[in-house]
C-alpha cells in the first residue's frame, strides 16, 4: 500500500481541512478570547463579528493549504 501525499487528495479533502482549521480558530476566538477579555489587547478586533483577525487567519489557512498541495514532499 502506497503512502498517499496531501497534493494527491481531492480537492472536497482540502476544502474540509481548510474549514477545520477555521473552524478551530472560531473556538478559540469563541472560547478564549471572547470569554477572558483578551480582545482588549487585540487591535481591530471586533467581539462577536468578522474583523481582520479572521480575515487573516482565513488567509494563513488558505495559503498553508495550497503550499501543501504544492509541495513535493508534503
Amino acid at each position: 500500500m502506497e503512502t498517499l501525499r496531501f497534493k494527491q487528495m481531492p480537492l472536497v479533502v482540502k476544502i474540509a481541512v481548510g474549514l477545520v482549521f477555521n473552524n478551530a480558530w472560531w473556538s478559540i476566538e469563541e472560547f478564549v478570547i471572547d470569554r477572558k477579555g483578551l480582545w482588549k489587547y487585540m487591535p481591530y478586533y471586533h467581539v462577536a463579528d468578522a474583523c481582520v483577525w479572521d480575515l487573516a487567519v482565513a488567509l494563513i489557512s488558505i495559503i498553508a493549504i495550497w503550499w501543501a498541495s504544492r509541495a513535493a514532499n508534503f
